[in-house]
């Protein structure tokens, strides 16, 4: 068993420290050209290959995108009341302690763990994460909402796509198929490298507030999944892959929202590194719970 978590871990530390070494040699690494690739290529590609090309029930898809929206919800009550508690300004903390980093280990490790079932099942999951997140999220750090700009992002029009290929049982051409499949297949090595990069860059000046954080967004993520798992009476892959996406350290997305309006940035960003950090440390005990009661 240990051996299989070494395999699974193993090389999501190996490309986020290849990132931070990147970094660290200042070797040129264009961090926003990769961040584009990732979420404006690479990501909706991936997206529209794994709808259109499985086989995947319909009834599977709509469960986990509702599994998706309770775990927000319940994520949601729960930063509300700590915030409360500790007297803290309802931005840019609430989106941090709901939206998790579904993308740069969740998708990765869902993969790694579970292979193709395990992204058939992160997928939906990753896609309504993205979609709160740059609604609902954007909302809550900015305090702008641009709803034409979420019509037209790549990630909309292309999951739409691919639910409209998967429900309609469309045949698309080879060529789209191969090419979604080699950009789409960019997302894992490029997300951790980024991430091994964001780390790196990163400076904290709030290591206090950042631990707390990180802290709260680990238990809200596993006590909101862990709720919705018990619910929906969910059980093997299928509950693995919710509790991880559920469980992810805060998003960098958060941190790049914080940047555009110049608001506990150095915070927000010691929450990224600290909540990852912690995450990576917790990383082989997590997966030895999945391997046991979520296999």
């Amino acid at each position: 068993m240990y051996q299989q978590i070494f395999e699974i871990s193993g090389p999501v530390f190996f490309l986020i420290l290849l990132g931070f070494l990147v970094s660290k040699f200042k070797i040129e690494l264009h961090e926003k050209t990769m961040g584009f690739l990732l979420t404006h290529i690479g990501s909706p590609c991936l997206i529209f290959h794994t709808l259109s090309t499985t086989n995947v029930d319909i009834n599977i898809l709509i469960e986990i995108c509702t599994s998706a929206i309770f775990v927000i919800f319940i994520s949601s009550l729960l930063a509300i009341f700590l915030i409360k508690i500790l007297k803290d300004d309802f931005s840019p903390y609430f989106s941090c302690l709901i939206h998790p980093n579904s993308a740069n280990l969740a998708l990765p490790l869902s993969i790694l763990t579970y292979g193709e079932t395990g992204l058939i099942y992160a997928i939906p999951y990753y896609v309504i994460v993205a979609l709160s997140q740059n609604t609902f999220g954007y909302l809550t750090i900015l305090g702008s909402f641009k709803f034409l700009y979420i019509l037209y992002h790549p990630i909309f029009v292309l999951s739409i796509s691919g639910l409209l290929v998967l429900i309609l049982n469309i045949e698309i051409p080879l060529v789209v198929i191969n090419s979604t499949n080699y950009l789409g297949n960019i997302v894992i090595p490029i997300s951790l490298i980024l991430l091994g990069c964001s780390l790196s860059n990163l400076k904290i000046k709030n290591l206090t507030k950042g631990f707390i954080y990180s802290i709260a967004r680990f238990f809200i993520g596993v006590f909101s999944g862990l709720i919705v798992i018990y619910l929906f009476d969910i059980s093997g892959p299928k509950a693995g892959v919710i509790l991880i996406m559920s469980t992810m350290p805060v998003g960098l997305l958060n941190y790049i929202f914080t940047v555009q309006i110049d608001k506990d940035t150095t915070t927000v960003a010691g929450l990224v590194v600290v909540s990852t950090i912690l995450t990576l440390i917790c990383l082989p005990f997590l997966l030895h719970f999945l391997l046991i009661y979520f296999n």
